[in-house]
């Protein structure tokens, strides 16, 4: 009986965990125009946003979030889903960031790279991606947040518009004789 009381209990708190949310928006739920407002409204300032050739929006996030440079927001093309956001932050952030973000995710996994401090930590909430490390040639820290089907899809977009970018200058558009 206990058991199954315990049940109900985790089902119950496990379906009414929120949803993924980025500036206050969930990201799973959101298209790229409603996301840009609200980003906007955030007090971002807009470097560059996507269109035929750029396939990720650019913000100047100092002026709302003093501890980053930029953000990079990346939608799937055709759908306009949400595929990714990179956040660029300075190196020594990185300590205080890391403990916000395990306040609010819980522990992460940690990935090792090729050296002792080459470290990713990672998370999965809500068919989110979140990806925090250092860079220690560029001297910054990235987060990052991604959806994985989304982002494969801008991925392939972005592979086959270069194929036929290529393809196209190899045209000849002019006859000679």
């Amino acid at each position: 009986m206990q058991r199954i009381f315990l049940s109900l209990i985790l089902l119950t708190m496990s379906s009414s965990l929120p949803a993924f949310e980025l500036f206050g928006v969930n990201i799973n739920e959101t298209d790229r125009n409603k996301l840009r407002d609200v980003i906007r409204n955030s007090g971002a300032n807009v470097v560059r946003e996507a269109g035929d050739d750029n396939w990720y929006d650019i913000y100047d996030m100092s002026a709302s979030f003093t501890q980053s440079k930029r953000l990079f927001v990346g939608y799937e093309k055709a759908t306009g889903k949400f595929a990714f956001a990179e956040y660029q932050l300075p190196f020594d952030y990185f300590g205080m960031m890391l403990l916000r973000l395990k306040a609010k995710y819980g522990e992460p996994e940690v990935r090792y790279g090729r050296y002792e401090s080459d470290k990713l930590y990672y998370w999965q909430i809500d068919g989110i991606d979140i990806n925090f490390k250092q860079e220690w040639a560029d001297n910054i820290s990235r987060l990052i947040y991604s959806s994985a089907e989304n982002l494969q899809a801008l991925q392939q977009g972005y592979q086959q518009f270069n194929a036929n970018k290529f393809s196209e200058s190899l045209q000849i558009k002019e006859t000679y004789y």
